[in-house]
């Protein structure tokens, strides 16, 4: 394999430990529990729509309890969930400021919410579902401060989100 090549990957991954170690420093003793590792099969929309499977691995940080932070190449992703009747009453003013998306928890292909749809059209759409639990991933920069996600994991706890 092309040396170059390895060193890019290398250069990449190290920057994720980076980022893994910040943040995790950020939550780490305060009142959240965290595991940590390392995990490979994450599904996202492409651009086409289509489901694609990442086969590579990223490191994710679980806030036991409230939510899994998942850090990508690009970006960071903050997967947790609501109660179906919870998410139904919920009015989201104050994750007005953030991209997410909503999903099926047994049916995690479901797309319930993406960019661009109203808190409306989600609401229809997990009134039409029969799915117990809506799963919600969060989109964060990655260059994000670790102060500023753990002021959003006390947001969601606040909230009522778990994991």
């Amino acid at each position: 394999m092309d040396k170059q090549f390895l060193n890019e990957i290398n250069s990449a991954y190290y920057r994720l430990e980076l980022r893994q170690a910040e943040i995790v420093h950020a939550l780490f003793h305060r009142f959240f529990e965290l595991e940590s590792g390392w995990y490979s099969g994450h599904y996202h929309k492409g651009d086409n729509g289509n489901w694609f499977r990442k086969f590579y691995p990223i490191p994710v940080i679980g806030v036991k309890g409230f939510c899994d932070i998942e850090i990508q190449f690009d970006k960071i992703s903050v997967s947790t969930k609501l109660k179906r009747n919870t998410a139904l009453a919920y009015s989201f003013e104050k994750f007005a400021g953030y991209e997410f998306e909503a999903y099926g928890v047994e049916d995690y292909l479901a797309d319930f919410y993406h960019s661009g749809q109203t808190v409306q059209e989600l609401k229809e759409n997990v009134r039409a579902c029969d799915e117990k639990e809506i799963g919600f991933s969060f989109v964060l920069p990655f260059d994000v401060e670790g102060k500023q996600i753990f002021e959003f994991v006390k947001l969601l706890r606040r909230e009522g989100f778990y994991y």
